[in-house]
Formats: structure tokens, C-alpha cells, sequence
């Protein structure tokens, strides 16, 4: 199997009709089909003023609904509230229902939707069980790619677009059929794929933080071992007005400060670790330290054992974990400080394979 590899060369813009100029609308629009391996998600955070954690992901494919060649539109809300109460609900929708409009993010499953265009959208989830949300969104920064957004495995691909790095929600949560007001901070990204992203990263970090004057993305991607084991560090920092300050997707010094074993897996984990990226002068510091779990699973205890097995022969012993921490920013350009950070963010740690992600470190 061939190795992965970003595709950002001029070859690649021109074959994908991706503009390396200029993110375009269009790019939001459903970018999958139903055929077999073929799977997209709408992604969604936010932290409220609060600290309510909410999380909204729309699906044109339930895990199972991957393997084959039709679609199984599904959609996940999750909440935590303050006082640490998590509520969440899984609703599927007939392939009747589910409308995939053109031209930018128009994603409706039913009255569900999920809609916008880099510069406001709306969420609506109708209430299952007591719980819903209705949130109004205004971005506050630009959208990024990493080159065409596109990892090549072979002939499979898998993407990320963060369409909304910072932004801010107005609206409702509804929790055991209680309305409820909220605002904050918050995220948006986009993504879509061929291959199973299980078999093609070891393990990633994803987090994303804003403060007041910036905001910062880091997607730490490690592929398996059988892929090459290769590190994509994608960094970008973007300034108040969403202008980028900082971008890096080639080198980064990883230190793992510390770990812990996660209960639910078995598997250990990292529990705070630092980022230093260099690049033109400036040099970036980010450190992470977790404070508290919103989600864990290991995915082999809810697959029969035949499947666990199979698994274990590819190498695979999918897990993963959502954390609410702090993080520090600093940034220096030739020496002197032009950011220095700290506060609250909302991250997570996929961890696919067997391999102790310590060994591709």
C-alpha cells in the first residue's frame, strides 16, 4: 500500500479544480457520493460562556453504512453542561429525508440542518429524547486548507477543511425538554473521504483554542506504521481579523511531557505535551495539559469478537478521547514575544492503532 502523502503541488490544485489561491464556497458542499468507502461529516464545537461543552456532527454515513453503497444520514449531539452532566443523542434519518444542496454548506435531514457560507450559518437539531439545539453563527476568522485539503493513500484519499476556525453561537440548547440560552465560542470543519481513516493514522492530536487576539489550529496526524509512520504537523494561527499570522505543515519538536492509562481502553495516553514550530523567524510554543474527559471509547469493546480479532490482525485497536484543557501560546519573532496565552479549549485524542503511539513519536 502506498504511503500517504498532502497533496499541495500545482499538478494536484489542477486535478482536484482546487483554487491554491482562494478557498471557494463551493468547496462546503457535499464533495462525497454512496458508493462503497465513501463516507463525509459537518463537524461542530463550542464552549459556552458557561463552560457548557456542546458538539454537533452530521453524517451522510453511519460506520456500518461505509462498507456498502448507500447512504445512512445520522447525525450526533453531544452536551456537557456545567456541572459536568453529559446528555447526548444519535438520531438516523431515512435516505429520503436527507437534501445535500449545491454551492455551499446546505445539509438538511429533515427539519435538521446545517447550513452556511464561511461567514454565518444555522444549526437546528429537533429534539430526541429532550434534547435539541437551535444555534445562529458568526465566523470571526477565515477558512484553511492544507493545500488542496487532500491526503493521497494510493487511489484513496482523506481531507480536512476547517471552514470555521473561530467563530461565535447564539441560541438554545434544549436538555430534558428545558430550553436554554447560551453563547460562545466555537468551531467548524468539514471533511470527507475514500479510505477508512482507522486503517491510515496511528493516532492524531486535533485542537483548536481562540483568544483574544488569535486563534490557533493544530491537527498532529501520525499514519500507521505500515503507511510509513510519517508525521503531518499541520499549525496555523490566525490574528483577530482571521488574517494568517503563522502556518506550518512540514516540522515540529514534539515533546510528551507526560502520560496517563486511559481505563476505558487499557492504552496510554498523553496527558500534557509541547509543540515548537519555527518558520520564518518566529517561533511558536503551544502546550497542552488535559483537565477533563467529555468522552472516551474504545471501539473494540462495542464490535463482535470475530471483528476485535480481525482488527487485531490489521493492527487495530481503535480508541479515542475528547478533553476539555488549558493551553499555552507563545510566539516570538526573533526573540522578541509578540503572543504569550493561556486559557480553556476543547480537544481530542484518535488513537486507531495498536502500536504504542509513543514508538512514531
Amino acid at each position: 500500500m502506498s504511503n500517504v502523502r498532502l497533496m499541495d503541488t500545482p499538478e494536484d490544485y489542477k486535478k482536484l479544480g482546487v483554487n491554491p489561491d482562494q478557498i471557494e464556497m463551493w468547496e462546503e458542499q457535499r464533495r462525497s457520493d454512496d458508493s462503497e468507502g465513501s463516507w463525509e461529516w459537518w463537524y461542530f464545537d463550542g464552549i459556552m460562556d458557561d463552560k457548557t461543552k456542546i458538539v454537533i456532527q452530521f453524517f451522510t454515513k453511519t460506520n456500518e453504512a461505509i462498507r456498502g453503497n448507500v447512504g445512512a444520514p445520522n447525525l450526533a449531539i453531544k452536551i456537557t453542561m456545567p456541572d459536568g452532566k453529559h446528555y447526548e443523542e444519535h438520531p438516523h434519518f431515512p435516505v429520503e429525508t436527507a437534501v445535500y444542496g449545491k454551492g455551499k454548506c446546505d445539509v438538511h435531514f429533515g427539519n435538521n440542518k446545517f447550513v452556511g457560507d464561511f461567514n454565518h450559518y444555522e444549526i437546528h437539531v429537533d429534539e430526541t429524547n429532550g434534547i435539541g439545539a437551535d444555534l445562529k453563527i458568526q465566523s470571526h476568522a477565515k477558512p484553511y486548507r492544507p493545500g488542496t485539503a487532500y491526503f493521497e493513500i494510493g487511489d484513496k484519499y482523506y481531507t480536512w477543511l476547517c471552514a470555521m476556525p473561530k467563530g461565535t453561537a447564539d441560541g438554545t440548547i434544549t436538555i430534558n425538554g428545558e430550553t436554554i440560552p447560551v453563547h460562545g465560542g466555537c468551531y467548524h470543519d468539514h471533511q470527507w473521504g475514500t479510505m477508512n481513516l482507522l486503517q491510515i493514522w496511528n493516532h492524531w492530536l486535533w485542537s483548536r483554542q481562540s483568544f483574544d487576539d488569535c486563534s490557533i489550529m493544530v491537527f498532529d496526524m501520525i499514519s500507521q506504521k505500515k503507511l510509513g509512520g510519517e508525521r503531518f504537523p499541520i499549525v496555523f494561527i490566525q490574528d483577530k481579523d482571521g488574517n494568517i499570522i503563522f502556518e506550518n505543515h512540514k516540522d515540529v519538536k514534539y515533546d510528551l511531557i507526560d502520560t496517563y492509562k486511559d481505563e476505558e481502553s487499557g492504552k496510554v495516553y498523553p496527558g500534557s505535551c509541547r509543540y515548537t514550530f519555527e518558520k520564518d523567524g518566529r517561533e511558536v510554543v503551544y502546550s497542552i495539559r488535559k483537565s477533563e474527559i467529555l468522552e472516551n471509547r474504545s471501539m473494540g469493546k462495542e464490535v463482535p469478537f470475530a471483528k476485535k480479532l480481525a482488527m487485531k490482525a490489521m493492527g487495530l485497536d481503535p480508541s479515542y478521547v475528547r478533553y476539555a484543557g488549558e493551553a499555552s501560546l507563545q510566539m516570538k519573532e526573533h526573540g522578541n514575544s509578540i503572543i504569550d496565552d493561556t486559557g480553556d479549549l476543547i480537544y481530542e485524542f484518535m488513537y486507531p492503532a495498536s502500536t504504542d503511539f509513543r514508538k512514531l513519536q
